[in-house]
């Protein structure tokens, strides 16, 4: 019974660092992202928004930057936001990898 309870806090504490590192990953892809808007020029940073493919690749990595689209973010905002969404996302993803396979001690 001990060890039972003692695997199941071992997958918890496993599922609660792959979400932190979800969370993490959100946080380092908004941040490369200003960090770019910062870095080009801004002639070409407003040419290479426009592109389809460089906008398909920031609403896909940064879904926050569809918001962006109605209202005003302030650049400190997009990071949190962009890990909170990460974040989400790896419970999602955890919770159907911990469905899809119920006997797994990780």
């Amino acid at each position: 019974m001990v060890g039972l309870l003692e695997q199941e806090a071992d997958t918890s504490d496993g599922m609660k660092h792959r979400i932190a590192i979800w969370a993490g990953a959100g946080f380092l892809v908004a941040a490369c992202w200003i960090l770019y808007t910062f870095v080009v020029p801004p002639d070409f940073l407003s040419r290479s928004l426009r592109q389809p493919v460089v906008e398909a690749l920031a609403f896909v990595t940064c879904p926050v930057t569809y918001a962006g689209r109605y209202f005003a973010l302030h650049f400190w905002w997009v990071p949190p936001i962009n890990a909170a969404t990460y974040s989400v996302i790896g419970l999602i993803v955890e919770l159907f990898r911990r469905k899809s396979n119920p006997g797994s001690a990780t």
